[in-house]
């Protein structure tokens, strides 16, 4: 290929479309009109002989070929900006961008107040924009570009999804305090004879829980599901239902009116984690927002997980 014959403002359009995975977002972020965009990933097409970028959802999303040659034209463009005088190296101060994080609330309210601290003074002009999804969808929506980051325990993903660890969680169980049986201990025959609170964005009635009864040849009834945290407490304390949730949650506040007790079956702790697309392994803004959470994670991990 004859390089002088390449507009490398090209390049810069290529990056901008793997950055933002929508032509109308890409073409703001590079000051042109959405038909000049248009245009450029034609002529992208044109140069690459590869679609590129392909149609999903809301946006597009990067093709194998557009993956593999992304660092190295992120890799070219970052020296050649150094090369003009070191305007390519990051600031986040100079950094108004829109990041989109898929994240259950518990997590949410433990890890992202001092996350937005960090964005607050490092970066003021940038933005976070926090989703709650089925934990199902969030490997698609990272494969799509619907979301930058997800927060959440997700074993199998496609291999294209990268992930971090980030800080160690266990569960409790809350009952009313007022509970007609339940006062000192919450053994297993009390656990499975009164009614179930699940949290859960999947929308049925069965978790965690249930599958580790199910190894056990032993099955709970679940009462009530609904997808966030903030309310279990005041529905168990006016219920004789049980609710097994995230021990940071019940520690976050002095909720009135439950006691707080170990699930009374075995279950291990695991560790929350960070999950995110390769295509913007070497995006530096991506790679600050990654840093700061996974510094505000650290955080969190020298106070314990047990209430």
């Amino acid at each position: 290929m004859n390089l002088a014959a390449v507009d490398l403002n090209l390049l810069v359009a290529f990056d901008a479309m793997l950055t933002e995975g929508s032509v109308s977002r890409a073409a703001q972020r590079v000051g042109l009109s959405q038909p000049a965009m248009s245009k450029r990933l034609g002529r992208l097409r044109a140069l690459f002989r590869d679609d590129l970028f392909v149609r999903s959802g809301d946006g597009v999303r990067p093709t194998e070929r557009a993956l593999d040659v992304a660092d190295a034209i992120r890799s070219a463009l970052r020296q050649i900006e150094d090369a003009l005088g070191g305007s390519g190296k990051f600031n986040a101060s100079h950094l108004s961008r829109t990041f989109r994080i898929g994240a259950m609330d518990h997590i949410a309210s433990v890890l992202l107040p001092q996350v937005m601290a960090m964005v607050r003074t490092q970066a003021p002009r940038a933005a976070l924009i926090v989703r709650t999804m089925d934990r199902r969808r969030l490997a698609d929506a990272l494969e799509h570009g619907d979301i930058d980051i997800a927060l959440a325990v997700l074993p199998d993903t496609p291999g294209a999804i990268r992930r971090a660890t980030l800080f160690e969680e266990r569960y409790v169980s809350l009952v009313s305090a007022r509970h007609r049986e339940i006062k000192k201990r919450l053994t297993l025959a009390l656990f499975l004879k009164y009614p179930h609170l699940l949290i859960t964005h999947v929308g049925d009635l069965k978790g965690t829980v249930d599958r580790l009864l199910d190894e056990r040849g032993l099955k709970r009834q679940v009462a009530m599901s609904l997808p966030y945290h903030l309310a279990s407490p005041a529905i168990i304390a006016n219920t004789d239902m049980i609710a097994t949730l995230s021990a940071r949650i019940v520690r976050l506040s002095s909720w009135v009116g439950v006691r707080v007790f170990p699930v009374p079956i075995e279950f291990p702790s695991f560790r929350e984690t960070m999950l995110w697309h390769r295509r913007n392994d070497n995006d530096p803004a991506h790679t600050w927002l990654r840093e700061l959470i996974l510094t505000a994670s650290k955080t969190l991990e020298g106070h314990g997980a047990t209430p």
